[in-house]
């Protein structure tokens, strides 16, 4: 080994910050590395801290997969289940092979979560396509509202 050199990859931290909805994939993240062979030091664990950031209990959980596509098969991260009440955090660990990773609300109600990842795996946060994941994804989070126009003078 030479001097400054390190043994193994430092943990990176990921920031999430998105409203959950009952039912829905409310945030999706890519691994930007395929895990090496046990010789690598790349570790597959990861610590994730939920934060409710609204005002209504909710339950979330991450699932894994390597088909992003809507016919993908989603396996449950286990030990990552949590439900978390207003202003309440939550901490748990769990590992995945897998290139994605997906934030799944299972609970009755909707609310805002504010997550942090951490992980040897440098993981970030894709988007959505509202067309091709329209089973996964509510069409529209806000409520459109009409304003009057500008008001001519006399």
């Amino acid at each position: 080994m030479y001097p400054g050199e390190y043994t193994q990859p430092l943990v990176r931290k990921t920031f999430v910050q998105v409203p959950v909805v009952s039912g829905y994939v409310a945030a999706r993240l890519q691994a930007q590395d395929w895990v090496q062979p046990a010789i690598s030091g790349l570790n597959t664990r990861f610590g994730v801290t939920y934060e409710n950031v609204g005002n209504t209990w909710f339950s979330v959980v991450l699932q894994s997969t390597d088909d992003r596509s809507i016919s993908g098969v989603r396996t449950q991260v286990p030990n990552t289940a949590a439900s978390i009440c207003p202003g309440g955090m939550y901490g748990v660990l769990g590992a995945t092979k897998q290139r994605y990773l997906e934030v799944l609300c299972t609970g009755t109600t909707t609310g805002n979560l504010r997550m942090q990842l951490e992980s040897q795996r440098q993981w970030t946060k894709l988007g959505f396509d509202k067309v091709d994941d329209a089973t996964f994804y509510p069409t529209s989070l806000w409520q459109a509202k009409e304003y009057p126009g500008p008001v001519s003078a006399p």
